[in-house]
């Protein structure tokens, strides 16, 4: 259990700052003329994080299930 601040909405807050959380998942592809890089299949991804865009803080997670849990 952990102690996430969350919004009226629903949303966990940034400990930090108080910003909106948000998970991401980067792709790398490369760029080759003519080729189409929307075609990505599932779990291709290279690299996720959980960050706050407003102050670029990245806590610590965990997957727990299908969710992600800050620890």
């Amino acid at each position: 259990m952990t102690n996430e601040a969350i919004d009226s909405e629903g949303n966990i807050l940034c400990p930090k700052c108080g910003g909106q959380l948000w998970f991401y998942r980067i792709y790398q592809e490369e760029l080759t003329k003519g080729e189409d890089i929307l075609n990505i299949e599932y779990a291709e991804w290279d690299h996720e994080e959980v960050a706050c865009p407003s102050c670029d803080y990245k806590p610590e997670y965990k997957w727990v299930g299908e969710a992600v849990v800050l620890v």
